[in-house]
């Protein structure tokens, strides 16, 4: 450091000596630094940093004798960085910039004796004219005049006395001879302008820069014991039972519920949890009404938000307090994957206390999958089956190979520079694919329905409406996709006439594909019978009894459901970019070969939450796979016109909101595969292993997420990054979970139910 500081001091040293009398020379810095290198907190030595303006000619002054010697630290005569506007501004006579709060430096209007009061106060007055003339429109912006803020001691009161001082001296210097007059008589006028000025920045610092501490904390507690309420909540799902196959049990079984037979129906965990919910948030709303009426020092502005958080907060709380009975003990992990499972979640979480974790927080997604992929494969070695033992091998190495391919789709954000090279666009100052890249959607047209095709084939499930909706259908819907981002790339780059209605042609295409998902898609999903085919064989003379073989029995659950995903995903690979469409069909491909690895190593979500847990971390590799980042400038507006002319609620924001989580929800969406797939036709319970173990377990590492970021923004509030890295990277946590959670109640569970309902209509029995 020594050696670098020396050297730095002789290049300014040497810059001084080259410059000439009509420039100035400033040496400032952005951020201090404390004694381990640490920068960008909210520490003294990282906040304050040093100000040094040098001119060969003779210019600037310092207004009292004591100002000859530098000062021992920053508190010392302060200049505020925004000070520098105004004094450039000044100096090199252009006008002083519209939004400007900040206040001429005194030393460089002082003159050289350090007496120029004369001059500090015309810079003054010239400058708080500007702050007058800004706060006057920002008052009028909110409907408010200045009228109404003239209160002692607020800016109109104190601009109304410097004017007053200013006219006295004006009057008292106009009755002088020029020789009679003196510049300390402007020194008031100064002052009074001077002390307008901080009023105005003082304000505007309580409205701008306040952070709420109670109101954070009162966030942080809600959403802390939210976590945990549901932590307790999956670790308190029981095993459910073995599917029992036993026809004279189940044949009593359904002669009871036929004569009626009902046994003593004691309320469910889930009716007793909102019970008591709701018996407190009431009680907390009416703590938090007499905390607000009763309690001044606790007193806020928003009577209601009091109320709000006490309900909210009692109401967690005594979920917390209800499950944590039988279930505390539950918390910690008992096996490996357990283990794994809490290490992903949690090193994520801690990391985003790093801004430099939080840029490169894709690269340690994928570092995520392979680890889980080592494990797995490390496991797959203790499988009985040799058979088992080398397709759980095969899939976990493809699973880690799938990753690193979609890493190859990128988009780097300026942080990352230049240490990243953006893929996902032509260039990394394009926001349209090259040519090149329009032969992906070709590429996942051919290739993604007969790979879903292939891990079907094994459990015999490709049957029923399979092999036509996803081998004839979603093809077909893919092929359309492809063809919108010709005619696109063809539009945009004028590769034919223009009077050919090639945006009419696209948006019609685009509508054409939506359709198909998410119209024809949901009426097929809702009245379709399981992927099955039933062969049966009339006696024989051998044989007098007929025999039925049901292919697809193995997987009817699985098979059946995944339709609804792929439904959604041919949605989200249309309003994606070309690349981000590949790397959505790479996702897909991953979460199979998850499921895969799941059912061979019998990591099922009634033992481990390590599947849903992956499944998230997948969801989350895929957003920034999919050309964004945690930052709004990566929202790709443009999205919402691929299936409209103009903007149109709610339909322009939902497109946009599938561009911009498409992994987030093809994954939430996908979670119910962790229980169904290859699960017996029989098991039973199916909903609440679905909801309590699977749902649960994903939608909880999202939730520690959210929290993470939210503890660690609060915690970083006065960082230099916070509105760049840390506030963004919170704002898209708390939207992330808003998402998971809604698709994973009106479409997940909704999806379940309705599959539930066609497999017992075709087997006769209830999951």
């Amino acid at each position: 450091m020594a050696k670098k500081l020396r050297q730095m001091d002789g290049f300014i040293r040497d810059l001084a000596g080259r410059i000439d009398e009509k420039t100035v020379l400033i040496v400032m810095g952005d951020h201090g630094m404390d004694e381990k290198g640490d920068h960008g907190g909210e520490s003294d030595d990282e906040v304050e940093a040093a100000l040094w303006m040098y001119s060969p000619k003779p210019v600037f002054g310092r207004t009292k004798q004591e100002y000859n010697v530098p000062p021992g630290t920053a508190k010392e005569r302060p200049v505020n960085q925004i000070d520098l506007v105004p004094t450039l501004a000044l100096l090199m006579g252009i006008p002083i910039p519209y939004n400007n709060l900040g206040r001429p430096i005194e030393e460089a209007f002082a003159g050289v004796d350090g007496n120029g009061w004369d001059n500090l106060a015309a810079a003054e007055w010239t400058t708080a004219a500007g702050i007058k003339r800004y706060q006057a429109s920002y008052l009028a912006a909110r409907g408010m005049t200045t009228a109404s803020t003239e209160e002692p001691g607020s800016p109109a009161d104190l601009w109304a006395k410097a004017e007053e001082a200013l006219l006295s001296v004006s009057q008292q210097q106009a009755k002088l001879k020029p020789k009679q007059r003196s510049k300390s008589d402007w020194e008031p006028v100064y002052s009074a302008f001077q002390t307008y000025q901080e009023e105005t920045l003082r304000r505007c610092k309580s409205l701008w820069a306040r952070f709420d501490l109670q109101s954070m904390g009162q966030g942080l507690l809600i959403m802390a014991f939210g976590v945990i309420s549901l932590l307790l909540y999956v670790a308190g799902g029981q095993k459910e039972e073995d599917v029992i196959d036993d026809p004279e049990l189940d044949a009593a079984e359904k002669i009871l519920e036929a004569q009626g037979a009902q046994g003593e129906e004691k309320p469910s965990q889930e009716r007793q949890l909102v019970r008591i919910g709701l018996l407190s948030a009431s009680i907390g709303g009416v703590v938090g009404f007499l905390v607000q009426t009763f309690i001044p020092p606790l007193r806020v502005e928003a009577a209601w938000r009091h109320p709000v958080a006490f309900a909210a907060l009692f109401s967690v709380l005594s979920v917390t307090v209800t499950l944590s009975k039988n279930t505390l003990s539950k918390l910690l992990p008992r096996t490996v994957w357990g283990w794994l499972a809490v290490i992903f979640t949690l090193s994520q979480s801690i990391g985003f206390a790093s801004n430099s974790y939080t840029i490169w927080e894709d690269t340690m997604l994928l570092f995520f999958q392979a680890t889980f992929g080592l494990a797995t494969t490390l496991h797959s070695f203790t499988l009985p089956s040799l058979a088992d033992r080398y397709l759980s091998i095969y899939h976990s190495i493809l699973f880690v190979l799938l990753g690193r391919v979609a890493s190859f789709s990128k988009l780097c954000r300026e942080e990352q520079m230049p240490y990243c090279e953006s893929t996902y666009y032509a260039s990394s100052t394009s926001s349209t694919s090259s040519i090149w890249q329009l032969a992906i959607p070709f590429m996942v047209f051919l290739a993604l329905p007969s790979l879903i095709k292939a891990y079907l084939t094994p459990t015999r499930s490709y049957e029923g409406l399979a092999p036509t909706w996803i081998g004839y259908v979603f093809r077909t819907g893919l092929f359309l996709s492809a063809t919108y981002w010709v005619l696109d790339a063809a539009d945009n780059n004028q590769w034919l006439p223009a009077e050919l209605p090639l945006k009419n042609i696209s948006v019609y295409t685009a509508q054409l594909v939506l359709g198909l998902a998410f119209v024809a898609g949901t009426t097929a999903f809702l009245w379709t019978p399981p992927c099955l085919h039933i062969i049966t064989q009339s006696a024989t003379a051998s044989n007098r009894a007929a025999q039925i073989t049901v292919l697809g029995y193995g997987n009817a659950h699985g098979a059946r459901y995944l339709l609804l995903v792929v439904n959604i995903l041919g949605g989200a690979i249309l309003v994606s970019k070309p690349v981000g469409g590949g790397a959505l069909a790479v996702m897909m491909w991953q979460i199979m070969s998850l499921l895969e690895i799941l059912d061979l190593n019998n990591l099922t979500p009634d033992t481990t939450v390590i599947g849903g847990v992956v499944l998230a971390v997948l969801g989350q590799f895929y957003f920034f796979k999919t050309g964004h980042q945690a930052t709004l400038s990566s929202i790709q507006w443009d999205s919402a016109f691929i299936p409209l002319f103009t903007i149109r609620y709610p339909w322009s924001p939902l497109v946009v909101m599938l561009n911009t989580f498409a992994g987030q929800i093809i994954a939430v969406v996908s979670v119910p595969l962790l229980v169904l797939w290859k699960s017996d036709p029989r098991k039973k319970g199916i909903l609440e292993s679905v909801s309590k173990r699977a749902l649960g377990g994903f939608v909880a590492y999202y939730a520690t997420e959210a929290l993470a970021t939210m503890a660690w923004a609060g915690h970083l509030r006065r960082h230099l990054m916070l509105y760049r890295v840390f506030g963004p990277r919170f704002m898209t946590a708390a939207i992330v979970l808003l998402v998971v959670d809604m698709m994973g109640i009106l479409v997940s569970l909704t999806g379940v139910r309705v599959n539930t309902i066609a497999v017992s209509e075709v087997f006769g029995w209830m999951s």
